[in-house]
């Protein structure tokens, strides 16, 4: 007869390599499929208000815009020049009503067809037109994917929509935004952000607030995506949190909504980007982003001593806790697949 106290064995699982998080032929590896072959959130719509606005971004070292067309969409492009790869726009925001690369003056149309080549002496030259991208809104996120393979992006998103359909952010205005340069790899805040075991030794405050002791990570179908609940107590300031691959996520708070991403700036560092939105009549929204952001200055302290850690060479892979760490998991499992085998 079993003993009640006995525990079933349980095969745990490997962490990545720490190789996987600081050697820069993966991050080669990983940029295509994962930063160029996936919808990565950039802007929004009210960036572009009047026609010809434009926002800039490096996408895993890709350069590329995004552009309000007269008739009142949203094109995209590489931020490339045909002719000798000068830039069509400067880095930023900004609005051009023409767009004229700003190293030699080629033309081209609002949908990048090669008008003209100033000057150049010969006709200009035919298929030297922009190289456009895909481009998508949703609920007033833009996002943009470089693989022209990859489905439009309400379909790429599949169900996970419906998990956030009730909170009414179209009615949600701006109210601030903080970047973060962080010194780790994208996937040190990524597996940070999938589970919830280290919230009541990272984020006491954030556990006083809530239940972290109780927190869960819920997966309902589709491996790209999770929602994060913990019982509120009195007041509590979080109420539910999302993840969506590669690195986009979302935090609701009573009457607001604050997106948080991170994109990679090489194999070695990523902007952690909050923006915060908030109905008309929320109640507390300075003390609610001040609260936030203390929670985020303590991820990212702690995802840089764990980068500094990997960076060591004394660490190679660690186990995932069962109770605790099945998202990390599957993160994980999805870099792999991305990524394919590592000699």
């Amino acid at each position: 007869m079993t003993s009640p106290s006995a525990q079933t064995p349980v095969e745990l699982i490997e962490t990545l390599p720490a190789r996987w998080y600081t050697d820069p032929e993966i991050w080669k590896r990983e940029r295509w499929p994962i930063f160029g072959s996936n919808w990565i959130h950039v802007a929004y719509d009210h960036q572009f208000r009047n026609s010809g606005d434009y926002i800039t971004e490096n996408l895993a070292g890709w350069p590329i815009f995004i552009r309000r067309t007269d008739s009142g969409g949203l094109t995209a492009f590489y931020n490339i020049c045909a002719h000798r790869a000068g830039p069509m726009v400067f880095e930023g925001e900004g609005c051009t009503k023409n767009l004229v690369c700003k190293y030699h003056g080629w033309a081209y149309n609002a949908e990048g067809k090669l008008l003209s080549a100033r000057d150049f002496g010969a006709p200009a030259p035919e298929n030297m037109d922009l190289t456009t991208i895909q481009v998508g809104s949703w609920r007033g996120m833009v996002f943009v994917c470089l693989n022209p393979a990859t489905p439009p992006l309400l379909e790429w998103l599949g169900d996970f929509p419906k998990e956030i359909e009730t909170v009414p952010l179209e009615s949600y205005r701006y109210h601030s935004k903080s970047v973060r340069h962080v010194a780790c790899n994208w996937k040190t805040y990524g597996d940070n952000f999938v589970e919830g075991y280290h919230l009541p030794t990272t984020h006491p405050a954030m556990s006083r607030d809530a239940d972290a002791l109780n927190y869960k990570v819920t997966f309902k179908g589709d491996p790209r995506w999770n929602i994060h609940t913990m019982p509120p107590r009195d007041q509590s300031t979080f109420s539910v949190f999302g993840y969506f691959w590669p690195t986009y996520a979302f935090d609701v708070f009573p009457g607001g909504f604050a997106v948080e991403r991170w994109l990679p700036r090489g194999h070695t560092h990523s902007d952690l980007i909050f923006e915060y939105f908030f109905a008309d009549d929320a109640k507390d929204i300075e003390e609610t982003v001040k609260f936030s952001e203390e929670v985020a200055d303590e991820d990212a302290r702690m995802c840089e001593h764990v980068q500094r850690n990997l960076d060591a060479g004394n660490y190679n892979t660690g186990l995932l806790s069962p109770k605790w760490e099945h998202g990390v998991s599957v993160f994980h499992g999805l870099i792999r697949d991305a990524v394919g085998p590592i000699d």
